[in-house]
């Protein structure tokens, strides 16, 4: 996205830099979030093209492609990560009939894998071909590209899933309009966000490692993402806090800072932004979004 284009949200143009960081995580480049002026929705500028936006992904490193268990904060990762695949089964369940699903952006298929078992029918879309190979071979998965999306036949989902997805995806309302015409009236759209309304985002600044540049192309709090999806045609009906992001999230900020014993220090700041959620003064670091389509009520 450029400043000069309209918000995606409000289709404002008015646009002022909010801050300048970096990708800590790779390249080292220099980036800008901007924030429009009337709704608050904020993006990452400039924003690669989708012709090299793939070298931004590669590395061995990157967690949600990687099954990778060397060194401490990977193994923690994966220790948290196979507990919160459990949790993420229980909560769809609660809010969605059992069926069809569809996790957009499946990565190694861990998620899916979890309903498979559960004699759910599965189908992923990933991106990098590496990863949606791997995925199809380990968990015998039907994997997609987003290319062919249109490959699905509309309105036979009961759940669409993206965890952690949705502010790498280039054309929001595009996008979003897709989903709906895939879900069932009666499904649910799952989504999982970094919460930029966070106490560790203010706490960290341009060093808040959820900011992602270039990757994450999107920042959303929960005004601007309930508005984004007041625009399609969906209502929220829960908000559910990540509390693991929060303490995942503040210790890779404390890396990118490059402090001695960042471990610990991230851990704190992780617990202080969890408990800024006690009586709703903040969200978490992350939040989940279960969501219905208007005329499902």
């Amino acid at each position: 996205m450029h400043p000069t284009e309209n918000c995606p949200v409000c289709n404002n143009s008015d646009y002022k830099e909010f801050l300048k960081t970096k990708d800590f995580f790779l390249s080292q480049e220099d980036f800008s979030v901007f924030y429009c002026e009337k709704c608050g929705y904020k993006f990452t500028y400039p924003e690669p093209s989708p012709e090299i936006i793939g070298n931004y992904y590669k590395s061995a490193e990157y967690v949600s492609h990687s099954d990778t268990k060397k060194g401490v904060f990977f193994q923690l990762y994966h220790i948290v990560k196979n507990y919160t695949l459990k949790n993420k089964f229980n909560l769809v369940n609660k809010y969605a009939a059992k069926g069809n699903i569809l996790d957009y952006g499946c990565g190694t298929g861990d998620f899916l894998k979890a309903f498979k078992d559960n004699n759910w029918n599965c189908f992923g879309v990933e991106p990098d071909a590496q990863t949606r190979q791997y995925a199809a071979e380990k968990q015998n998965l039907n994997i997609i590209s987003p290319e062919n999306i249109d490959i699905l036949e509309k309105k036979s989902f009961d759940v669409i899933s993206l965890w952690h997805v949705l502010e790498h995806i280039p054309d929001l309302n595009e996008k979003i309009k897709s989903f709906k015409s895939l879900l069932k009236d009666s499904g649910t759209l799952v989504i999982a966000v970094p919460n930029c309304d966070s106490y560790d985002a203010a706490y960290y600044e341009k060093y808040w490692a959820a900011y992602d540049v270039p990757r994450h192309l999107h920042h959303f709090n929960k005004k601007t993402l309930s508005l984004l999806l007041d625009k399609n045609g969906f209502e929220i009906i829960k908000i559910k806090n990540m509390l693991f992001d929060s303490y995942y999230v503040s210790m890779l900020s404390e890396k990118y800072k490059k402090t001695t014993l960042g471990f610990f220090k991230g851990s704190i700041v992780g617990l202080i932004s969890n408990l800024k959620t006690i009586g709703k003064k903040r969200y978490a670091s992350s939040f989940i979004f279960i969501i219905k389509q208007k005329n499902a009520f």
